[in-house]
């Protein structure tokens, strides 16, 4: 990358400096070894499904958890991660009162 590229750049764009966490730990994801079309293993070190032997991505899910990107988590930034904590927090102590 050039000086005149890097200037213009946007690095959240470009996935640097970014804090995405899960939102149901706060933890960052990682690929799972399952096929994201039938739910199955690769075939050996391809990526090819080994039910439909398709082409395929793999899940993401949480580093935690592993819970699945789809259904249970989104990805967001860890500052809101951090005020969702807290007002949690605090709506359960309210509750105690």
């Amino acid at each position: 990358m050039n000086y005149d590229q890097w200037k213009t750049s946007n690095p959240q764009d470009e996935g640097c400096l970014s804090d995405l966490v899960t939102s149901c730990c706060g933890s960052q994801e990682e690929s799972s070894e399952l096929s994201n079309c039938c739910g199955s293993s690769f075939w050996g070190e391809t990526d090819i499904c080994g039910d439909c032997k398709e082409h395929a991505d793999n899940f993401m899910v949480c580093s935690d958890c592993g819970g699945d990107d789809e259904y249970s988590y989104t990805m967001i930034e860890q500052h809101e991660y951090d005020e969702r904590k807290r007002d949690d927090a605090n709506e359960f102590n309210n509750d105690d009162i």
